[in-house]
């Protein structure tokens, strides 16, 4: 198991310039963040050894990690447990109601930031889902 997070507040406030997220939250946000780009990654991170990458891949991996703390303080934590942020999505007039739904793949996609994926695309540790077609 990864001992230590992937990236540290001076990081996050100097190199990635992020939103404003107090020390305390951060230490929470950071090693939930660290475990999203674990699972994310498929673990080949821990498999590897980060010091076994380029500096670009290291440098793609931290800002992956910054920018999911980032989406934890603008979403709030909720997100990563549930898929969706703490606000809820109904609307009641009289006796009339609506409450949005997603569905379970989408609120496992919410777990991650959009910006995340985008990072860790240039890493080569995310796998995509190939399409197969044949002809018969």
């Amino acid at each position: 198991m990864r001992a230590t997070p992937y990236i540290d507040k001076k990081f996050y406030d100097d190199v990635f310039n992020g939103v404003s997220v107090e020390a305390t939250d951060f230490e929470k946000f950071v090693v939930r963040a660290s475990d999203v780009i674990d699972q994310v990654t498929a673990y080949q991170i821990g498999y590897i050894g980060l010091s076994q990458f380029s500096d670009l891949v290291v440098g793609l991996i931290k800002k992956a990690t910054a920018a999911q703390v980032e989406y934890y303080q603008l979403e709030g934590v909720d997100i990563d447990t549930t898929g969706s942020d703490s606000d809820a999505k109904s609307v009641s007039v009289g006796k009339f109601s609506y409450t949005g739904s997603q569905g379970d793949q989408s609120k496992q996609a919410a777990r991650v930031g959009p910006n995340v994926l985008a990072y860790l695309d240039g890493t080569n540790l995310v796998k995509k889902n190939e399409v197969r077609m044949r002809v018969i």
